[in-house]
């Protein structure tokens, strides 16, 4: 009897595979290159598998625009269209995507969520994922190593975004045992980050700013408030290194994605989400902008250069070999 049971899942799996296209929707809170990244390693991890999109695979991609009630539009549609599995990209896409489809049977695998338990995402039988919480502490203790004359740190940030209003009390609790002040902006959409980041100048010594959807929505209203400032601006987040940080930290997202998708596949080969269970991107970089620090007049101590990942200069990448 055991033996014809297994028969028959493994029979069920072939079939699922080959009952016609596999429909996925992946959703996005913004258009952000850590976001697409991350898509792209999911879409690229199920290539590698052997799922083509256009032959046995079909994708929804839907991107919120940083509105939540357009995420909620687009997890509908989802399930309107009977999709087989939802990929959610950031925590208010997730938090959507579980509101939509929790407690069904529809699997939903959340990525680049900071704090899923804190975001509610956690309890549901259908849902798992990788979750990309950042070290505060240790982005905090490196502007210590930048310099001894940071004392204040202004962070803008969107205290509606979960993921945001967690890491920011981190930031909080974290400052004090190492001699720093946190001055905070709140915006709460891209179109009031400009204000929340000028009404900063003349009060801080460095920007941080974490994995703030809003914030990296508008990012160049930050750099351009450090720029007139002549200050570090440290960016959890090693793609937004290009758009004028000073030096980012964080994790490659791309990868991010593929163990997204490693997910994503073991759930196709039959695995419950309810036995996957949510895991963290552990590697961390550290990536320095060298034209953003000589355009400010900053340079980088051997304290900071001795752990740096890669640099950025005359506007190419280049990764750092020992």
């Amino acid at each position: 009897m055991r033996r014809m049971l297994m028969c028959l899942c493994i029979l069920g799996v072939s079939l699922m595979a080959t009952a016609g296209p596999l429909t996925i929707g992946i959703t996005q809170i913004v258009d952000h290159p850590a976001l697409n990244a991350a898509r792209q390693g999911v879409i690229d991890a199920l290539s590698e598998a052997g799922y083509v999109e256009g032959e046995n695979l079909r994708v929804l991609v839907g991107n919120a625009q940083g509105d939540f009630s357009v995420a909620m539009s687009i997890v509908q549609n989802f399930r309107a269209e009977r999709v087989d599995l939802v990929v959610s990209i950031a925590t208010p896409t997730s938090q959507a995507a579980v509101q939509t489809f929790g407690g069904t049977d529809t699997p939903v695998v959340f990525s680049a969520v900071t704090d899923p338990e804190a975001a509610g995402l956690l309890g549901q039988p259908n849902v798992t994922g990788i979750s990309d919480l950042i070290d505060v502490r240790a982005d905090l203790e490196l502007l210590t190593r930048l310099s001894p004359d940071i004392q204040r740190v202004g962070m803008v940030y969107n205290p509606g975004e979960a993921n945001s209003a967690v890491l920011t009390e981190a930031a909080r609790e974290a400052a004090p045992e190492l001699g720093l002040t946190i001055i905070v902006a709140a915006a709460e959409n891209s179109a009031a980050v400009p204000m929340a980041a000028q009404s900063l100048q003349g009060r801080i010594d460095a920007f941080y700013v974490t994995t703030d959807n809003t914030v990296v929505s508008a990012l160049e209203a930050v750099v351009d408030v450090a720029n007139r400032a002549g200050i570090p601006f440290l960016m959890a987040d090693p793609t937004s290194l290009e758009r004028g940080a000073t030096l980012c930290t964080g994790f490659d997202y791309y990868d991010h994605g593929l163990m997204t998708g490693s997910v994503v596949l073991q759930i196709l080969e039959g695995t419950s989400p309810a036995d996957i269970p949510v895991s963290r991107q552990a590697s961390t970089q550290l990536w320095l902008n060298l034209d953003a620090a000589s355009a400010r007049g900053l340079t980088f101590p051997d304290a900071v250069l001795e752990t740096t990942t890669g640099v950025l200069l005359g506007g190419r990448k280049f990764t750092l070999v020992e």
